[in-house]
């Protein structure tokens, strides 16, 4: 056996074993430099690492998060389990048993979310992915894993699944739309409102869905952004089906991070059966204004037939009777005097009642006569300059409950300028300008606070305004008042009549 090496194979082996150890010193190198690298990520990550030990059943390593996490410091981690303990019992008995399958079943590891006390004692959300490690024989050495705090993302998850709970909980319609039109989102009460599947909904522009009746078009996804942020507004909305309902719509706009429009979202009520509903109310209040003016027209028409022309006999024979009498001592003519004037007074009471009950000349002169007579007596009696003029009203053929409610509201104007204004002169419009009846009525009394009035009508005892604006809506009217003070006041009153 030759046992001698020659110079050439010893300096051939020096070789072989100086590069060996140079490949082995790189790789050492390129080791430390990785796991310099995994030590200096693993301290800056959010999220805990940990390296637990099956065969001395602790922990050898954990990261600066984990200990945060489970709230222990680092050489209590590793000596014990206690990271287990603070999982809530529930929750810990179901990661074991995960555990074990993944030893037992040779998975490669799994995950799962439990809630743990936190060192503050709240209570977190974690999610732990972990992998178990193996040896030659496929024997479980230890299990690495990466636990994530999850609690905002649970928070914002259930808010999320609450929100669109009640998205689908409500009745009522909600659309979310893009900065195009385009419906991003329907609940069930879109499905039901608009008779389409949500499918069909979503991806349709909005205007391709529902019209806005009244206004040919318009593009009701330009309505939604004008009217946008509104809490209510009314439209009759044209559906595909070539129906129509009236909906009552509150907008708002969608923005992202940097205030930036991206849609907006919609709540719509069908609101058929509360419109059905005060169309009954109207028309019942209609009936009873009606009904009370019938009854005050035949009280006035009592009152005018009987009473009053039973005072104007009387009163003619009272002045008879005391022609009849021998020269009456001045005492007595003194008297006789005095009983003929109230007797005159009280026949002017008695027809200025019957007037302020039913304006009889209504009935024969017509509205505008009888507004007339209406200005002039006010104003002889009260001393307020009322200067009235109509226009365009005699070419119209008006109802009953027309020519009422328009006289009404021309007396209840007045008498709230007479009673409360202070005023010099009033002015009074009738004009009709197509398609509306248009009154209006100015004085250049004191003015006052309008929306406080409004809100003070019923302490006050100032209910004229109410009234008057109700018997507006009962004509499906609008009323404006403009008053400041020491400024005067103008009500503007459009009723329309095509």
């Amino acid at each position: 056996m030759k046992t001698d090496v020659s110079p050439q194979e010893l300096q051939g082996q020096l070789h072989a074993l100086e590069s060996e150890f140079q490949a082995y010193k790189t790789q050492n190198e390129a080791w430390k430099e990785a796991k310099k690298r995994f030590y200096s990520l693993s301290n800056r990550t959010q999220d805990g690492i940990y390296n637990f030990n099956l065969s001395i059943k602790k922990y050898v390593y954990t990261n600066p998060s984990f200990i945060k996490m489970f709230g222990h410091p680092c050489k209590d981690i590793v000596t014990t389990d206690s990271a287990m303990e603070r999982i809530l019992p529930g929750d810990r008995e179901k990661l074991k048993k995960r555990i074990e399958a993944s030893l037992l079943d040779q998975n490669e590891g799994d995950e799962m979310e439990y809630r743990c006390v936190a060192h503050d004692g709240t209570i977190r959300w974690m999610h732990d992915r972990w992998v178990v490690l193996r040896d030659d024989h496929n024997l479980p050495t230890a299990i690495e894993g990466i636990v994530r705090d999850i609690t905002e993302m649970k928070t914002v998850i259930s808010m999320k699944d609450y929100l669109e709970s009640l998205l689908e909980s409500c009745m009522d319609a909600i659309i979310v739309t893009n900065q195009k039109g385009s419906i991003t989102l329907a609940n069930q009460g879109a499905e039901a409102l608009f008779r389409l599947k949500r499918n069909d909904l979503v991806g349709s522009f909005i205007g391709d869905i529902m019209q806005n009746e009244f206004s040919e078009g318009q593009d009701i996804y330009q309505l939604i952004l004008e009217h946008a942020p509104t809490p209510n507004y009314e439209l009759q909305a044209l559906l595909r089906d070539g129906s129509v309902i009236p909906l009552l719509v509150s907008s708002a706009f969608l923005k992202d991070e940097k205030n930036q429009v991206i849609g907006t979202i919609s709540y719509m009520r069908d609101i058929s059966i509360r419109k059905q509903a005060e169309e009954r109310i109207r028309m019942l209040s209609q009936q009873v204004i009606r009904a009370r003016e019938v009854e005050m027209s035949s009280i006035a028409r009592d009152l005018h037939d009987h009473l009053a022309q039973n005072l104007y006999s009387f009163n003619i024979q009272l002045a008879t009777f005391l022609n009849r009498l021998s020269l009456p001592q001045a005492a007595c003519a003194t008297q006789a005097k005095e009983l003929l004037s109230s007797l005159h007074h009280i026949i002017g009471d008695v027809r200025k009642i019957v007037f302020n009950i039913h304006p009889t000349s209504l009935d024969t002169l017509g509205l505008i006569s009888t507004v007339h007579n209406l200005c002039r007596n006010l104003s002889q009696i009260y001393g307020l300059g009322i200067d009235f003029k109509s226009a365009g009203m005699d070419a119209l053929d008006l109802n009953f409950d027309v020519n009422i409610a328009i006289y009404r509201l021309v007396q209840e104007g007045l008498n709230n300028i007479v009673k409360h204004a202070d005023a010099q002169t009033a002015e009074v419009r009738l004009v009709y300008s197509y398609p509306k009846i248009i009154l209006r009525i100015d004085d250049d009394g004191k003015g006052f606070d309008v929306e406080n009035l409004m809100e003070t009508a019923s302490k006050e005892g100032c209910m004229g305004l109410w009234s008057m604006r109700e018997r507006v809506a009962l004509l499906n009217g609008e009323m404006t008042i403009d008053s400041r003070q020491a400024m005067g006041t103008r009500i503007v009153i459009e009723i329309p009549y095509f």
